[in-house]
Parts: structure tokens; C-alpha cells; sequence
């Protein structure tokens, strides 16, 4: 546990000991720090609890949120905001945690914090009294909510102290209405095509990371080819139908996708551009072809797994019935600490979350100085970008794991804690 955390004391709660939390302790321990300096990288600097009261067709819809704003040693804290049911103190401030270990493992000069908002879309169509699924009312509840978000906390963004970006629930539209409220192009990044400061490439730069660091662990790691390599992907939202795509395009067979309503399996390879076609029509992968659940997809015997929906999906049941040869985390922490143990423990390699689906940031950090010197640059540079700092990232890592005899994980978590220590230090903030 998180032993003396202020924050606890505060809130008479125990954070529960996540993964990052537990790589945070050996990694400072292995640097020769000291409890109280480990506990000030594992605790967030400032979080706040929010009211929104969200005008919308007529009614007034009150939803609540949090944004825990991690560390800004390194840069401006630096996180998306995420619209889900089950949103909690607990689980924003682990995933701020995860952005400041992202951006300081990638060498961006950005901090972590996220803001996530406790929204039911389900209950709100109880509220409105509506029966069937309409995207349309989905989408415009989203864009509402964030739009009241924004006027709440416009100053934080203008003044480039947090810069948010899409996460679950939310996308380019909702940036744009946060930049409606600024007006800076510099304090929003993922906005869509065509608004002030877009950034080509980057809706699929996360996506497009993810299959180049599952490209990394086949060649590098693995020892085999792209071409005809077995992929399984959990997730086919932003990140995962783009790491589909972009693996397709390199001769990969991705022969299995699930979602949040159902599955495709295909043991000779799914036709992606089809199923994307059929999922944007859809709103699922279901139907496309022969069904396959999320466990079954989980214990698939393929090369590759990606888990690029939700977090802690891979536990340390599951984790002894994976056949996959290796994994490569596109979501957050989708791997859970007792999971990652069992993995490690079997053999098989894990390239974690914040090096695989860092592409977002790296984009984000493209986009938010060209915001600033308002230089337009092209989707193939931002791409190369993306593949070049993860190469450096997954290079420093594999070295360290190999020199201390660490995982790839944990020794992208020392790398990160190194550096944000030194910030600190330097800035005399610890």
C-alpha cells in the first residue's frame, strides 16, 4: 500500500496498489531513493472534484468529475478526458500517474494529469425517454458535457497549465468545442481536420504507434516476420481499428477483434478495411463473421495480443491460460500487476502501455508546437515521429531490462522515474 500518503489521510481512502504504483516503489528503490521522494512521485499534486450542471434539450443534467493533475516537473500536465459510468477518484488519478511516466519515458516535454467525468449514456436515454440507440444524442450529450467542462476551466487552459486531449469517451469534436471556449490553439490538443492548430495524423498516431511496437516485438524481441503474423486485438475503437489497419497493410493476419458487443474470428485473417466499413455502420464488430468472446480472444493462439480497450483485462487468472508469444499494451494498464508476474514468470514479453500507445503524446506534442509557431507539417512527418521516439524509447528500455534483469516494463517505469526525479530536483521541487 501507499504507505504515508497525505492524500489518503485526506480522504480517508486507500488508493488500491495498481501496477504503476508498485513499479514507481521498485524503480526508486533501485535508485536509491527515499520513501518520502518515492511518495511524492507516486501521489498527484493537485486534484479537484467538480460539479457540472450540463444544459441539454431543455433539462438540466448534473454529472460529476474529477481531474487529478499528476506532476508538471517536466512540462505542462498533459492528459485526455475520459466520459465513462464507472469513473472514479482513484482510477483518474492512476491514469494521470501512467501520463507522467509516458511522457518522461518518451522524452516529451510534457506532465501527466486526466480528468475523468462520471456519465451513464444508458441512464440519460432513461432521462430523455428514449428506446433504441441514437449516436446522434449520444454524441451531442458528450459535446455538452465537455463544452460546460470548458467553461469551468477555460483559465487552466489557456494559461497552457493543462493541455487535455480525447480519451474514452470523447474525440475531435469534443476538443473543438474546449478550443470554442479558449479560442488558443495551443491549449486543446486532438482537434479535428480543419480547426485552428489540427494536426495531420493524429487520430491514428496512437493506433499507428501500437502496430509499430508490435512490428518492434515480432522482429526484434519475438524473431519473426510481420508478413503472415497471427494478431488478436481487443478494442476496435480509435486505437485498435488503426493498429488493425496499419498491421494489415504490413501483411499481418488479424484473425480475431472484439468489442463491447460481440467479436470476429477469422483463423485465416479478417478483411479490416471490411470490418471497419461494418463496425462504422454498425456501431459493433459483431455480425461481420464468426463470433469469438473476450476471453476466448484473450487465450487465442497467435503471435501477437493486443489489449487496446480497457484497463486491467489481462489478471492473473487469465494471464496463465494466454498463448499468445508476446503482447503489446495499446490500452491503459490493460495488464494488471499480478497479471504482468505471471507473464513475466512464463516467459513472455510485454511491451507496456506507456512506450506502445505513447503515439498519442508524441502527435500531441507535434500538435500543440505547431499551435504555437503555427507551422502546418504532414501526416507521413508526424508518423515518422511517432516511430522514431518510440524506437529510442523501446531501445532504452530493452537495454536497461537486459543490464538489471527487469522486465521491459519495469525498466521503462526506472527510466521515467529517473528523469522526472532530476526535473524535480533541479527545480527544487522535492
Amino acid at each position: 500500500m501507499n504507505a504515508e500518503s497525505g492524500m489518503e489521510i485526506l480522504l480517508e481512502s486507500k488508493e488500491p496498489t495498481t501496477r504503476s504504483i508498485e513499479f514507481i516503489r521498485r524503480a526508486g528503490e533501485r535508485l536509491g531513493l527515499g520513501r518520502g521522494i518515492i511518495n511524492d512521485m507516486i501521489n498527484p499534486q493537485k486534484v479537484t472534484v467538480f460539479r457540472l450542471p450540463v444544459k441539454f434539450w431543455g433539462k438540466v443534467v448534473v454529472v460529476w468529475g474529477c481531474m487529478s493533475l499528476h506532476n508538471d516537473a517536466r512540462g505542462p500536465y498533459k492528459g485526455g478526458i475520459r466520459i465513462a459510468p464507472d469513473v472514479s477518484i482513484w482510477e483518474t488519478v492512476e491514469l494521470s500517474r501512467l501520463m507522467t511516466l509516458k511522457t518522461a519515458v518518451m522524452d516529451i516535454e510534457f506532465g501527466g494529469g486526466k480528468t475523468g467525468i462520471r456519465a451513464d449514456i444508458r441512464e440519460m436515454y432513461n432521462i430523455f425517454g428514449l428506446k433504441e440507440r441514437d449516436r446522434d444524442f449520444e454524441e451531442a450529450m458528450s459535446l455538452d458535457i465537455c463544452e460546460e467542462f470548458a467553461a469551468q476551466f477555460k483559465g487552466l487552459f489557456r494559461d497552457h497549465v493543462y493541455v487535455p486531449a480525447p480519451d474514452m469517451g470523447t474525440g475531435p469534436a469534443e476538443m473543438a468545442f474546449i478550443y470554442n471556449q479558449t479560442l488558443d490553439p495551443a491549449s486543446v490538443t486532438g482537434k479535428p481536420e480543419g480547426v485552428h492548430g489540427w494536426l495531420p495524423g493524429r487520430k491514428e498516431s496512437t493506433g499507428y504507434g501500437v502496430s509499430h511496437a508490435a512490428k518492434r516485438l515480432l522482429e526484434d524481441i519475438l524473431g519473426l516476420r510481420v508478413e503472415g503474423a497471427r494478431v488478436a486485438i481487443q478494442g476496435f475503437g480509435n486505437v485498435g481499428m488503426h493498429a488493425a489497419l496499419f498491421l494489415a497493410e504490413l501483411g499481418a493476419k488479424v484473425v480475431a477483434v472484439t468489442d463491447l458487443y460481440g467479436g470476429a474470428y477469422d483463423p485465416s485473417g479478417l478483411d479490416i478495411q471490411a470490418l471497419a466499413r461494418h463496425a462504422r455502420k454498425a456501431g459493433t464488430v459483431a455480425g461481420f463473421t464468426t463470433s469469438i468472446t473476450n476471453e476466448e480472444l484473450l487465450a487465442l493462439d497467435v503471435d501477437v495480443l493486443l489489449p487496446c480497450a480497457a484497463g486491467h483485462v489481462l489478471n492473473e487468472e487469465n494471464c496463465k491460460a494466454v498463448r499468445a508469444k508476446g503482447i503489446v499494451e495499446g490500452a491503459n494498464m490493460p495488464t494488471t500487476l499480478e497479471g504482468m508476474d505471471v507473464l513475466v514468470e512464463r516467459g513472455i514479453p510485454v511491451i507496456p502501455d506507456i512506450i506502445a500507445n505513447a503515439g498519442g503524446v508524441v502527435a500531441s506534442m507535434e500538435e500543440y508546437s505547431r499551435s504555437l509557431s503555427a507551422l502546418k507539417t504532414r501526416r507521413e512527418d508526424v508518423l515518422r515521429t511517432v516511430t522514431e521516439k518510440i524506437d529510442e524509447s523501446l531501445d532504452a528500455a530493452m537495454q536497461q531490462a537486459s543490464e538489471q534483469g527487469i522486465s521491459i516494463a519495469e525498466a521503462s517505469v526506472q527510466i521515467a522515474i529517473d528523469r522526472v526525479y532530476q526535473a524535480m530536483k533541479r527545480r527544487r521541487l522535492i
